[in-house]
């Protein structure tokens, strides 16, 4: 396990926007990054991501949304920081790898953090969220088939699609071509890895996903058990979450899951 990460960077930071040389800006793209320990999740959306009253599935959309639904960022792994330098480890990314590490210079100015390019040119500007801080933990799915990150009282919870996507490629070039041959199956497929974020107290409530569908309802289908003697969540899938780390000083932790509601998702 990697050495935890400073105190002052775990937390929930939302972007408040990202400029780069030539004038570019970017203040409405809604980013939130989760970082306990030393497990993180990020999730990236822009704000005018298609939306539909009663939809459910990717069926549900045309081919140009789903192109549309294509262009979300979302990655996850286990962060890395030195006095200089922060770097993200992807274990997990809804775009396929690209050949830059994710490393970038960090500092903090109160509840600000300030983020500098190292291998690209920007400057990214990330407020600490409130109700943030307290109890911290990570569960992972697999071999790398999901990541769950817990800080304070937001989620982050992101599962892996059925197959790796190829280097190279934006993932909106890989769903425009599925289209193009006719295989819709195909782009639901390239497209489905749901990234879910939002707040426990609020009954699990997601916020914001790559599924849009599930934004407003509850992340469980049922409340998931915490099993102390295994350090195992149990959330009726066929393969249990373990915990990967956790800080939790108050012993909320069993008590976290007993806030689920039974109607809710099909994560």
């Amino acid at each position: 396990m990697s050495a935890k990460v400073p105190p002052e960077v775990t937390g929930v930071w939302r972007r408040e926007e990202i400029t780069a040389p030539g004038g570019y800006r970017d203040d409405t793209t809604r980013v939130f990054w989760v970082q306990a320990d030393s497990w993180y999740g990020d999730i990236r959306l822009k704000i005018d991501i298609p939306r539909k009253d009663g939809a459910a599935s990717f069926a549900d959309f045309s081919d140009a949304e789903l192109v549309e639904l294509a262009q979300a960022q979302g990655f996850a792994g286990q962060l890395t920081v030195t006095p200089d330098m922060c770097a993200w480890r992807r274990d997990l990314d809804y775009q396929p790898p690209g050949p830059i590490p994710d490393e970038g210079t960090w500092r903090i100015d109160g509840d600000i953090l300030i983020e500098g390019g190292i291998h690209a040119e920007y400057e990214e500007i990330w407020r600490l969220e409130p109700e943030s801080h307290g109890l911290r933990a990570a569960f992972g799915l697999g071999e790398g088939q999901g990541l769950l990150v817990v800080a304070g009282d937001h989620f982050l919870m992101m599962r892996a699609r059925q197959a790796p996507l190829p280097a190279g490629e934006s993932l909106p070039v890989l769903v425009e071509a599925a289209l193009a041959e006719g295989q819709r199956e195909r782009a639901f497929a390239l497209l489905d890895m749901p990234i879910s974020y939002g707040r426990i107290s609020q009954d699990w409530r997601v916020v914001h996903s790559t599924l849009p569908w599930l934004e407003g309802r509850p992340l469980w289908t049922r409340p998931p058990l915490f099993d102390a003697e295994t350090s195992q969540l149990l959330d009726g899938g066929p393969a249990p979450w373990v915990l990967l780390e956790l800080q939790d000083p108050a012993g909320d932790l069993p008590d976290l899951f007993a806030l689920a509601t039974v109607a809710g998702s099909s994560l």
